[in-house]
């Protein structure tokens, strides 16, 4: 058997660092690499079998892996180590092996010490660098704050300057031509006064936000001759320019502009109680004078229109409704009257159109609406010295129910403001709550004309307000049964079918509206041919067509027009959706009253039938 021949160390027993190596190892305290033995004395045998302190063997097998390792020949080379233990004593004469153990747990506490400090460094070094950030910061925005109100104080200054320098050009210009103003005057000169004020309008020059004395003196005498040459002249167009040179030219308040506004609404033929000033300081685009006055305060005006309503409304579904509740009935809130010069003037033109064919014509088919049936009722009602009694608490402008002593029928009117809450006497005469008849011109009959509602957006309806219809738009949304044409209805729950609530506000628009019929086409078909009546209005020589449902569906009649001048909305109101209250829960069926118990019957046995005496069988034995 080979030995492995390896000089030791250090003098002493040859195995004794291999005894504290195994010794350290069993105590559960293995030494430092650094420490271990630096050589593996001793054969085969004896590194097979366990070594005693005294070098003698202990007959204690190691294990096999390790027996597996050493029995192979080839000696296996190893690192010097250091000869001192890490107490600082030789490893011969080294402490108590349980001093390492807790030597390591003082390392080990001194080392999670110094992690602690250094993370707590870290610490405070990151909040150090960020209150630095944060001061960086915040003085970058201070500066910005600064650089910021430096230039506006430059802007500002410089805008002041500028400002001076304008004015006192102004100043020296107004001046100038004030000058050469009174000496043009003076002299009567009529061009060059012209002139002279077409250079200071155009210069802007007002003293203060107004004309000087001289040049506004020279103004108004020009605004006043325009004004009288177009009143002269009895010319729209003329008119209308000559209200804005006098509206330009700061001379509204002349008694010819007024003279000149009379002539203008007589020419154009406006409706009683239209404002054409209002309507000129509204002026539109494209020269358009339009206004929508509200006359919601007018209690007697919204009372008629709630009777129109009221007296209109039938409760009958149709697909039109797309499964919508059918309101129990439709509260006027606000009423604005459109006063839309062009659209006027083109529904004038076109009735008289109308006027002129039909008088030509016999056999004219009357509308007879239901919107006729409820103003007859109220300028009835107007005539006669009827008083009526509100309720006790009923406040100034709400809307109250009473009940019509001439009709019997209930009426809905507007408590005047006028009426205190706590008055006593509550008694009011029924004129004064009613208007006998819309503002603006009687009907036209023989326009065959009426009164008619049209449902539609809130949007849609500022359009054709501000503009006028489209009949290219018409069916886009619901369908044209009759046609590609602006349908209008007698019944304002059929036009509420198509009219859709005001996200803004929550309620629902229509359009009350002048309609020049004319001759009507009768349609009373179920499925009718929208092709055969456009042609009937478009090639033949009807205006209109009426759609009658209520004859064949039990439902509306529709009124068709294909003239976007054929119709005026006079009225935008604003109404609100008053739903039924909802049915109470049904109760359960109840079981059928139970009828008192029978007497028991006798049973009584079926005899037998007699049968006559010739017809009995006889036995012979």
């Amino acid at each position: 058997r080979a030995r492995l021949a390896v000089v030791p160390s250090r003098p002493g027993p040859p195995f004794a660092n291999v005894h504290a190596h195994t010794f350290g190892l069993a105590m559960g305290n293995r030494p430092p690499s650094c420490h271990r033995p630096p050589v593996l004395l001793g054969n085969l045998e004896e590194h097979a079998f366990g070594m005693g302190a005294d070098g003698e063997y202990s007959g204690q097998q190691l294990p096999g892996h390790e027996r597996h390792r050493t029995s192979n020949a080839s000696p296996i080379p190893r690192q010097k180590k250091s000869s001192f233990c890490c107490c600082s004593r030789r490893k011969s004469t080294c402490c108590d092996p349980t001093q390492h153990k807790s030597r390591g747990r003082d390392l080990h506490q001194l080392h999670q010490q110094h992690k602690a400090e250094a993370r707590a460094q870290c610490e405070l070094i990151r909040a150090r660098h960020h209150e630095h950030i944060e001061e960086k910061k915040a003085e970058a925005k201070r500066m910005r704050a600064l650089h910021r109100e430096h230039l506006q104080q430059q802007m500002e200054q410089q805008v002041a300057y500028a400002k001076s320098r304008k004015q006192r050009h102004e100043d020296r210009l107004s001046q100038h031509l004030e000058q050469q103003m009174t000496d043009a005057l003076s002299r009567s000169d009529e061009r060059q006064t012209e002139m002279l004020l077409d250079a200071a309008l155009g210069a802007g020059v007002r003293g203060g936000g107004r004309l000087p004395p001289k040049i506004a003196t020279a103004a108004r005498r020009a605004a006043g001759r325009v004004l009288h040459d177009a009143t002269l002249a009895e010319d729209p167009k003329r008119l209308k320019g000559a209200f804005v040179v006098a509206s330009r030219l700061e001379a509204t308040d002349l008694p010819e502009y007024a003279a000149a506004l009379a002539k203008y609404k007589e020419v154009r033929r406006f409706p009683e109680g239209w404002d054409v000033g209002q309507m000129l300081a509204e002026r539109r685009a494209r020269g358009r004078l339009l206004a929508r006055p509200d006359l919601s305060e007018d209690h007697r005006l919204r009372a008629l229109v709630q009777l129109l309503f009221d007296r209109t409304t039938r409760r009958v579904h149709t697909r039109d409704r797309n499964g919508a509740p059918m309101p129990a009935h439709l509260d006027v809130v606000y009423v604005r009257e459109v006063q839309n010069d062009d659209q006027w003037v083109n529904y004038l033109v076109r009735r008289e159109a109308i006027k002129e064919e039909l008088r030509q014509q016999t056999g004219l088919l009357l509308a007879h609406t239901d919107t006729e049936h409820a103003l007859v009722e109220a300028r009835a009602a107007a005539a006669k010295n009827i008083k009526v009694q509100l309720p006790p608490h009923a406040l100034p402008g709400q809307l109250v129910e009473v009940v019509n002593p001439s009709t019997g029928l209930p009426l809905r009117l507007i408590v005047p403001t006028s009426v205190a809450a706590n008055a006593r006497d509550r008694e009011i005469a029924l004129k004064d709550l009613l208007a006998d008849a819309l503002p603006g011109p009687a009907l036209e009959t023989a326009a065959n004309e009426a009164w008619l509602f049209h449902g539609t957006r809130h949007a849609a309806a500022q359009s054709i307000t501000s503009d006028d219809f489209r009949v290219n738009l018409a069916g886009s949304s619901t369908g044209s049964m009759f046609g590609r044409g602006i349908y209008a209805a007698e019944n304002c729950t059929k036009a509420d079918e198509y009219s859709h609530e005001d996200p803004s506000t929550g309620l629902h628009s229509m359009l009350l509206c002048r309609v020049a019929l004319g001759r009507m086409a009768y349609n009373a078909e179920v499925t009718p041919d929208p092709r055969e009546c456009e042609d009937a209005c478009l090639r033949g020589d009807c205006h209109s067509v009426l759609g009658d449902r209520r004859a064949c569906r039990s439902t509306f009649r529709e009124f068709v027009v294909f003239d976007e001048d054929q119709v005026y909305p006079s009225y935008l109101v604003s109404y609100r959706r008053v739903l039924p209250p909802p049915e109470p829960p049904s109760a359960p069926p109840s079981a059928p009253p139970t009828a008192p118990p029978a007497p028991p019957a006798r049973t009584i046995a079926p005899s037998a039938p007699q049968l006559p005496t010739s017809m009995m069988p006889s036995y012979r034995r």
